[in-house]
């Protein structure tokens, strides 16, 4: 269970909800604006994240699952939660899981993030 700030035991300060019991990601039968219908293509890298996802959950390794994975989405707070897009907020509560597991730390992720960019400047990919 998610750690709650002390008086908040529902954790409703990470909530922007209108509605009791409607957290902020909770955006079922509101109005939303016109929904995109043109197909794009998925990226490369989206396509790495599900399978990794993948690897790690229950079909994979069982490291962890579908309600830990969707706590830490639900959990990343209303303004990262609207500026990422779908498969980076799965990236960024994958990454969450597993540093609370122990399974990697914070600065072994961030220093590996930042090999990565580098390569991909200096190859173009």
């Amino acid at each position: 269970m998610a750690a709650h700030r002390d008086g908040d035991p529902d954790n409703t300060h990470l909530s922007s909800a209108r509605e009791p019991g409607r957290g902020y990601h909770d955006i079922g039968g509101l109005p939303a604006g016109p929904v995109e219908t043109q197909m794009t293509e998925t990226r490369p890298w989206e396509k790495m994240s599900i399978v990794i996802g993948n690897a790690l959950g229950t079909k994979g390794a069982k490291l962890v699952r579908t309600d830990e994975v969707r706590r830490t989405r639900e959990e990343i707070g209303v303004e990262l939660y609207n500026e990422l897009g779908y498969f980076e907020r799965g990236t960024a509560s994958l990454a969450t899981l597993l540093i609370e597991k122990g399974l990697v730390r914070r600065d072994e992720l961030e220093a590996r993030m930042v090999e990565i960019a580098k390569r991909m400047k200096e190859e173009g990919r």
